[in-house]
């Protein structure tokens, strides 16, 4: 089976008038098919009937369970839940309903019960393994489960071939349910129980040794206990040597700078101030003028070598060995105050260092410690909410606490819910309606062939140049007429039966049997009738010899003589021949003796292989110009084009190239492969002839109902034919 999608088409100003022909196609193909979609329809009508009638009644009943998700804690305080979306949880506890555990349990439950009855049978096997299984997925399939979002009600409903039943068993589910529940919050309470008891030995144990590090800690420390005076008072003896340290170190320079000045005031023979200021000092100065001032006036009164001359002279002296004696001195004990300025400095820079070092050291104690507090505290805390938690799990677990109820249970309904009549029987023919109009969609998008005129343009390229009916019982004489009447529209559309030069047309087709072989014999007979010499060349191969001796096409393009032969005794009819052979050519009134006409065929003897050599462009260009001068019209039978090259060398010496093809059976790629092979060699097709056509089924691609003048133009040929 071929199938064939179009291309999309380019929608440009016309896509309105694009879209309504769509739409019509569509509903010409809905309507061309209406037989089988109604067949179709009223099948599946008949379809569900016998299911409405040989199905037992299904009845529905419905158990209405609130959920709530708050609860009271032993103090009758009432407390949220769970902080998450009530919607979902409401899901949550739908899908617990629908879940195979509580579907387990009521199979076991009915199971149990069955057994338990005074009718079972003493000692009767307990139900094997899969028929619990086929009972839990009966349970399943006939059990529904509805939530609302904007409520919190959960329903429970159950179908049943009996109403007690459909309760029952609904009932069943929501008190299997609300016990599952009941004991899962218990047994949830229960674990948190435990679990708070084990955290809270844990964190008891945790909490003891975190007290005995931080106790530990502070007897190696000797801290009593964190506070910020200790810091304040390491700070403040930290400030005041700091303090000490600088003058210490202000004093060190300050003797530094006395020494240096004393030192270069004494290089330059000088008194330094600091020393003169002194009071020995100031004594030896004043002796040391006295005695020069004495020697200075016993020289001048005297001279200089008088001996009270002398004896002042070294008094002078001995007075300047006395001051300068005591400025050494004075250097030595300055040297000594800056050395103990040094060593008064460097003491103090030392308990510096010692104060900064133990008051890091207390703020590194101190933050340990404050460490280990912080740990014991926050034991101490957790310990005190795992007390407050394990109380109130031992108080759930005691009381346990049930977050869903029952608010409507199942009753009994009389009021079958199922099978719905009118539903069904809707649903049944819409859906075979729809699977008609897809399989319609389906058969029409196949590739079965040319269904109109205008699919051969489009396919092929070459104009659709007539369509040949098909000759049906009952209507042979109306279709035979419409068949003439079209070959002579094509005889005029080409010329043939004009005068002049003669003609050679060519006849080729895609694959055998498409028709090509009588639309041919046709239109020979109606050339004949319109007083044309007809030359049929059957150049299609034949899988038996012929035996009877005639000319053949063989014999024909051997040799100049035997072609002569040939085509001059060629096959002779008469005129009353002629309605004997081809039905189309009937009429009321018998030919007369002048209308006699001639008409030759010629056949091909062998198979392709047989006969290949004959098939040469020089014999053949022999044949085809004696041909013409002896006859008006040449019409040529070949092979099929895509199985045979014959009618591409046969093509070259045509005038006229036709190709036929079979209506709505060839399929449009296989004819428009014929055609490109043929332009490929250079050959022009001038037409495309659609046979055996099926009027009726015609007229339903055009319209939903064939036109009024159909009628006419049928009684027409059957009235003048």
């Amino acid at each position: 089976m071929n199938w064939a999608f179009q291309n999309p088409i380019r929608l440009e100003e016309g896509a309105p008038r694009h879209f309504e022909h769509v739409g019509y196609e569509a509903g010409l193909a809905l309507w061309r098919r209406r037989r089988m979609i109604i067949g179709l329809i009223a099948l599946a009508l008949l379809a569900a009937t016998a299911f409405l009638l040989t199905s037992e009644k299904r009845y529905a009943a419905t158990s209405l369970v609130q959920i709530d998700f708050s609860r009271d804690d032993p103090t009758g305080r009432r407390t949220a839940g769970l902080p998450l979306d009530a919607s979902a949880l409401v899901e949550t506890e739908s899908r617990f309903v629908r879940s195979r555990t509580i579907t387990r349990q009521v199979a076991e439950q009915l199971a149990a019960e069955a057994a338990a009855k005074p009718a079972a049978r003493l000692g009767a096997p307990v139900p094997d393994p899969e028929q619990l299984e086929s009972q839990i997925e009966q349970l399943a399939r006939n059990l529904t489960v509805r939530n609302d979002s904007r409520s919190y009600l959960i329903e429970i409903g159950y179908t049943a071939n009996t109403p007690a039943k459909a309760a029952e068993i609904a009932n069943r589910f929501a008190d299997t349910y609300l016990a599952n529940r009941g004991e899962t919050s218990s047994a949830s309470a229960r674990r948190a129980a435990e679990w708070y008891a084990d955290q809270i030995e844990v964190t008891r144990k945790s909490l003891e040794q975190a007290e005995r590090a931080a106790a530990d800690y502070r007897r190696s420390s000797g801290i009593v206990e964190t506070t910020a005076e200790g810091a304040v008072l390491l700070q403040q003896r930290l400030r005041e040597i700091s303090s000490q340290a600088s003058a210490a170190t202000l004093a060190r320079v300050n003797e530094e700078s006395r020494l240096e000045r004393a030192k270069l005031a004494a290089a330059e023979g000088n008194i330094p101030p600091d020393i003169a200021a002194l009071p020995q000092i100031q004594r030896l100065i004043e002796s040391r003028e006295t005695a020069r001032r004495q020697a200075s006036t016993q020289a001048a009164a005297t001279g200089e070598r008088h001996p009270s001359v002398i004896q002042a002279r070294a008094l002078q002296q001995e007075a300047e060995a006395r001051l300068q004696n005591e400025v050494a001195n004075a250097l030595a004990a300055i040297s000594e105050d800056v050395k103990s300025a040094r060593r008064v400095e460097e003491e103090l820079e030392t308990g510096v260092g010692k104060a900064k070092s133990s008051l890091i050291d207390a703020r590194a104690r101190e933050a340990e410690l404050r460490t280990l507090q912080s740990r014991a505290d926050a034991l101490r805390e957790r310990l005190k909410v795992l007390n407050e938690g394990h109380m109130q799990a031992r108080a759930l677990s005691e009381l346990k606490p049930v977050v869903a109820q029952i608010m409507a249970a199942a009753e009994p309904s009389r009021a079958p819910a199922g099978p719905k009549k009118g539903l069904t029987l809707a649903l049944s023919g819409l859906g075979a309606a729809v699977f008609g109009g897809l399989l319609t969609f389906l058969l029409e998008r196949r590739d079965v062939g040319f269904r109109k005129e205008e699919e051969v343009l489009a396919a092929t390229g070459s104009p659709c140049i007539g369509l040949l009916p098909a000759l049906q019982p009952g209507d042979a004489r109306v279709n035979a007429a419409t068949q003439r009447e079209i070959l002579r529209a094509i005889i005029a559309t080409h010329r043939l039966a004009e005068s002049g030069p003669a003609k050679v047309l060519l006849m080729t087709s895609a694959l055998p049997e498409q028709g090509k072989s009588q639309a041919l014999e046709a239109l020979a007979h109606c050339l004949v009738e319109m007083g044309r010499r007809v030359l049929v060349v059957d150049a299609s191969p034949r899988s038996e010899l012929d035996g009877t001796g005639k000319a053949a096409l063989e014999d024909i393009v051997a040799g100049s003589a035997a072609r002569k032969r040939a085509l001059e005794s060629g096959r002779q009819w008469s005129p009353a021949d002629m309605p004997l052979r081809n039905p189309l050519l009937r009429r009321r009134a018998p030919l007369a003796a002048s209308e006699a006409r001639q008409l030759s065929v010629v056949h091909r003897r062998g198979g392709l292989s047989d006969s290949a050599s004959a098939f040469t462009p020089a014999t053949l260009a022999d044949l085809v110009m004696e041909a013409r001068s002896s006859f008006d019209v040449v019409l040529i039978e070949a092979p099929p084009v895509l199985l045979a090259a014959d009618a591409l060398i046969l093509a070259h010496f045509a005038d006229i190239v036709l190709h036929a093809a079979r209506w709505q059976d060839t399929p449009k790629a296989t004819v428009a492969a014929a055609v490109k092979r043929l332009c490929d060699g250079g050959m022009r097709v001038h037409g495309v002839l659609l046979t055996q056509v099926d009027v009726e089924r015609y007229a339903s691609f055009q319209s939903f109902r064939a036109p009024s003048s159909a009628y006419r133009i049928r009684k027409y040929y059957a009235d003048f034919d």
